[in-house]
């Protein structure tokens, strides 16, 4: 197996260099090359330096997909692929907002082999964990507020944004079916199944709400990232820069601020966030997306719409947790399933009591709070991040 996946970076290497000599017009070839990925990866990551002729020598990411299968030409490509998502993002954000340094650089790519090319930030740059578990408590302010006003700044430069993104899209992968927002029936299928997992009558008013919220976003609808875990958040000089946009697509921005509300809930390091920071988070997010979005700075309009967006995180997050954490409680990172599960219930319905929407949501996900609460006497909701437990 080793053998092999030595075998396959070299191949990897080797298209790279090739993609790289033809977006530089010049011969490059790849030294220093080092796995980033385990074989347990969907993609292979690797970092080489790239040394030319032509532009100077500089360090660059590569991904691409692990898969011997992968067809650029399926109409489905970007539905299933995460480096599709990925390249697609960055190429639209290069040609639409170059100097809003929203993620790494585009340098080249091979969408036959399904290889992208991508500016190496640094191997010594500090990431969001580093504050969060290692803090101190001010540092780790900082930085979170540092990551607001990144995603901030994102949402604003990309609102309106289903075309242009679709253009990039089609620009690279011809074939690929255009993304919309949200899948009416995907999310329904989501809702029932935490229904019948947990029990209860499934208000169709409410989560109608939810579903045709995030399907047709309105003037909230800019790219969304997605997965904003804090592994993919480096600081730099004082900033957030995002990385890994492979589940990046248009949708309601809302959704990437309501993940630190949640505990940021994808991550091995998911933790609460204190009631006062997550304040300053919100303002700052809220100044940041107010240039483009002027309805933001209305507290009604804002917090109607996170507590809606909250529950769409809120069952995005049961439907692949909670099976698992009815059956046993695991440990994932820092935290256990069970003690997320129980916060997420807790987040979303403290949201909608605050603005008095979503009732039947708000009961309904109290009344299960409270029922799996005395079904896992021994777990507790998620915990402070260490650095502000301390």
């Amino acid at each position: 197996m080793a053998v092999e996946h030595q075998q396959l970076q070299q191949e990897i290497a080797e298209r790279a260099a090739a993609a790289l000599s033809r977006s530089w017009r010049a011969p490059v070839s790849l030294v220093e090359v080092a796995a980033l990925s385990n074989e347990k990866r969907r993609n292979v990551i690797l970092r080489a330096m790239a040394v030319s002729d032509g532009p100077a020598s500089r360090s660059v990411i590569i991904k691409a997909q692990r898969a011997a299968d992968f067809d650029a030409t399926a109409t489905n490509a970007f539905e299933e692929s995460g480096l599709v998502k990925e390249w697609t993002a960055a190429a639209f954000l290069g040609g639409h907002a170059p100097d809003g340094l929203h993620c790494p650089a585009l340098l080249a790519g091979d969408t036959a082999r399904g290889l992208v090319v991508f500016e190496d930030l640094g191997a010594d740059l500090g990431s969001l964990v580093g504050p969060l578990l290692e803090g101190p408590a001010d540092r780790a302010r900082e930085a979170l507020i540092a990551y607001a006003a990144c995603i901030g700044r994102l949402h604003a430069a990309t609102l309106g944004c289903a075309d242009r993104h679709a253009a990039a899209l089609h620009r690279l992968f011809p074939d690929a079916a255009m993304p919309r927002p949200a899948n009416p029936a995907r999310l329904q299928e989501s809702f029932a199944k935490v229904y019948d997992l947990l029990g209860g009558t499934l208000d169709e008013r409410d989560v109608g709400i939810v579903i045709d919220r995030l399907a047709q976003p309105g003037t909230w609808l800019g790219l969304v990232h997605c997965d904003p875990c804090p592994d993919n958040v480096l600081l730099i000089d004082g900033r957030a820069r995002l990385l890994d946009f492979e589940f990046a697509a248009p949708g309601h921005v809302l959704l990437d601020a309501a993940y630190w509300r949640m505990g940021l809930p994808t991550c091995w390091c998911a933790g609460r966030i204190p009631a006062d920071v997550q304040a300053a988070m919100d303002d700052t997010y809220r100044r940041a997306l107010g240039v483009a979005l002027p309805a933001v700075a209305d507290d009604a309009v804002f917090h109607g719409e996170m507590a809606i967006l909250l529950f769409a995180r809120l069952f995005g997050s049961l439907s692949w947790l909670l099976e698992g954490a009815l059956n046993e409680d695991t440990r994932w990172g820092i935290s256990t399933r069970r003690s997320r599960a129980l916060w997420h219930l807790q987040a979303a319905a403290d949201s909608a009591r605050l603005v008095g929407l979503l009732d039947g949501l708000r009961d309904t996900a109290l009344r299960w709070r409270a029922e799996l609460g005395e079904r896992w006497p021994e777990s507790e909701p998620l915990a402070l991040y260490p650095t502000f437990s301390a």
